[in-house]
């Protein structure tokens, strides 16, 4: 290690020890190296990054990768540009590898101690800047976080923000300049663009879009507005650390392990507002698919995950407020806030009374010691650990003899009878099989008590006119006209198919500006036919709307019997009177059995998936940008919110 350089000061009337900050970076691969070189390190050498902190400290750069991208990497224009501001080492992280791809959190964490290893116990003297590969920070990030570094902060994590890499690498890969190789985006800029294109495991964390849920929750969003989202994050990144004491070996995972070893008395500290330190982390569209479930789940399975996984560290980072903002924070925001804390509390307050340790974390624990042995030259040889149906009516037969008049007349009374005594869809009481699946649309369809209001409705057969228009620019066509001069609406209520649902964010997208600020959009989709067993997995492949605020709910009717009894007694198709009049007798015998399984079907919590369920609903209410509130004398907008 280089020793300490000498500055003068004049101010102190002659030298002074430059304070040394260490910068660790570990990547390996050629795909995720020559992302890095692409992306990452051009990102450092933005203005207000590691040309900033050099000021400041006398900065080492590690970084950790394999031995035989060497030359690769000294090769690269960007290396050759961080190598003109500081001093740059490789180390070789050869030995550390496994041949299994799920050991990757296990590498991360023995190359981070490889970066500052050497050392010893002159690390206390040191800050640690520990980095992962693929994340990307913004213009001045580095710059705010060597500011706080002077100030004596000892500990400062700040968040990551996982993002599409598909959508948003080629878009940073073009604010690249050629000649300085510099990615200089601003913190608004970044968080537009993250906010635009969030991962799919972001879409699953957020609270108030109830859609998707992750089965292990470490994060928790609330959509504010389309430039403002806020959260908290167990555990945030570690982003600084000047250690307390030297660690030498880890005994867990980085993010689960190193604080409470190396900095167990440091008080820490959480960058959390975006404009000060945001940091992207593009992943794979597909990354973590397999976690992610329909609809929502429980406090009490939040809790019991959480109990089980989270550290005292954790538990402090989750009632950390962060703010990621594309533009001044909205009015009205602070009812978002007081939401999330309330949420958050009550979550604290169902947790166990002790911490998941981090040295043997019930999760993750044994995991991090079975990868540790299979470490390259250790142990190699352990093991890793149908579309919408419609079925055709039957066919009438043929040459029936008709029906006299009057069993006709007798079955429409009955007919007429059912219909007055338990409602017809969406307006139907407690005794009617379809109430269930009424029940959402009927509570956003207007009524006479609730006055007039604008509501647009569209179905399956019409939704593709809306769709279409809006896809084409707005350009008029006919029979579309009605529906573009009304707006804004209050509320849309959109009657679609199962196999609609493929097309959903597409549809949303298009009614969402015909629909007033604070306006709604009702979804709602009927299971035809038997218990769909592929409902989930179709599903699955839907993009849901990732603005506004919003949830999914599934509703399980009365027994499938039932419900195909009233489809054939209310059909207008003419069939047997003497069938049709029984199937009507049966319903209304059957009406206090329905209304019991209607009542416990309500006691049910909707937004949890179950697999059984007979009608979905999506229900949206439009939030557009609010009027800005500026940042007031220089705070921060985190202390602006709190204030």
């Amino acid at each position: 290690m280089p020793e300490p350089r000498q500055v003068f000061d004049s101010g102190l009337n002659g030298f002074r020890m430059r304070k040394t900050a260490r910068l660790i970076i570990p990547v390996w691969a050629e795909t995720y190296i020559k992302k890095f070189l692409a992306i990452t390190l051009p990102a450092l050498l933005a203005p207000g990054n590691l040309p900033t902190l050099c000021g400041m400290f006398d900065v080492e750069f590690i970084i950790v990768t394999e031995t035989r991208m060497f030359d690769m990497i000294r090769g690269a224009r960007s290396f050759q540009a961080a190598e003109k501001i500081c001093n740059v080492r490789l180390v070789p992280l050869d030995d550390l590898l496994t041949s299994i791809f799920t050991d990757y959190g296990m590498v991360l964490t023995y190359a981070l101690f490889r970066g500052f290893e050497d050392l010893g116990p002159r690390v206390t003297e040191t800050y640690l800047l520990p980095f992962v590969g693929d994340f990307v920070i913004s213009d001045g990030s580095l710059r705010h976080l060597g500011t706080l570094m002077q100030q004596g902060k000892r500990v400062i994590h700040a968040p990551s923000f996982r993002v599409a890499a598909e959508e948003v690498d080629p878009q940073l890969q073009a604010f690249v300049d050629r000649v300085s190789c510099a990615l200089s985006v601003t913190p608004r800029q970044m968080a537009k663009l993250a906010l635009a294109n969030k991962h799919h495991t972001v879409k699953a964390r957020t609270v108030n879009q109830r859609l998707r849920h992750l089965v292990w929750m470490d994060q928790y969003y609330w959509y504010v507005d389309d430039d403002t989202l806020i959260g908290y994050q167990s555990p945030a990144a570690l982003v600084a650390v000047k250690p307390e004491r030297f660690v030498s070996e880890p005994v867990g995972f980085w993010d689960y392990g190193f604080l409470p070893e190396a900095a167990p008395n440091a008080e820490p500290y959480l960058i959390g507002d975006s404009d000060d330190y945001f940091m992207v982390e593009p992943q794979d569209r597909h990354a973590g698919q397999d976690g992610v479930r329909l609809g929502w789940t429980s406090f009490d399975e939040l809790a019991r995950t959480d109990s089980l996984r989270a550290t005292k560290e954790h538990r402090w980072s989750s009632q950390q407020l962060i703010t990621i903002h594309a533009a001044d924070l909205p009015a009205g925001m602070s009812g978002v806030v007081e939401e999330s804390r309330k949420f958050m509390a009550e979550l604290s307050r169902r947790l166990s009374l002790t911490p998941a340790s981090h040295a043997n974390n019930p999760v993750l624990g044994q995991w991090f010691k079975d990868a540790s042995r299979r470490r390259r030259g250790m142990r190699n040889d352990l093991p890793s650990q149908p579309s919408d149906r419609e079925f055709p009516r039957r066919a009438t037969p043929s040459g029936s003899v008709a029906p006299a008049d009057v069993l006709v007349s007798a079955t429409e009374a009955l007919r007429a009878f059912y219909r007055r005594t338990f409602g017809a869809p969406p307006t139907v009481s407690k005794f009617h099989p379809f109430w269930t699946q009424a029940s959402s649309v009927r509570a956003k369809a207007p009524t006479k008590q609730s006055g007039p209001a604008n509501v647009l409705w569209l179905n399956s057969s019409n939704w593709q006119l809306v769709a279409n228009r809006h896809n084409a620019g707005g350009c008029p066509s006919d029979g579309q006209d009605g529906y573009f001069n009304k707006a804004p609406y209050d509320g849309c209520i959109c009657e679609l198919s199962l196999r609609d649902l493929l097309e959903v964010n597409r549809i949303y997208v298009a009614v969402r500006p015909l629909i007033r600020d604070g306006g709604y959009v009702l979804i709602n989709t009927v299971k035809t036919g038997n218990v769909f067993d592929g409902a989930e997995l179709f599903l699955s492949r839907c993009e849901f709307p990732d603005v506004d605020v919003s949830k999914i709910n599934f509703h399980r009717g009365v027994i499938a019997v039932l419900r195909t009894l009233y489809l054939r007694a209310m059909r207008p198709v003419a069939t047997r009177p003497v069938v049709r009049g029984a199937t009507i007798c049966a319903l209304i015998l059957s009406g206090p059995f329905v209304w019991l399984a209607n009542a416990w079907a309500a006691r049910r919590d909707p937004s949890i998936f179950r697999s059984r369920w007979t009608n979905l609903t999506i229900e949206c209410m439009v939030k557009r940008r609010a009027i800005a509130s500026s940042r007031a004398s220089g705070r921060s907008a985190s202390e602006a919110v709190i204030a």
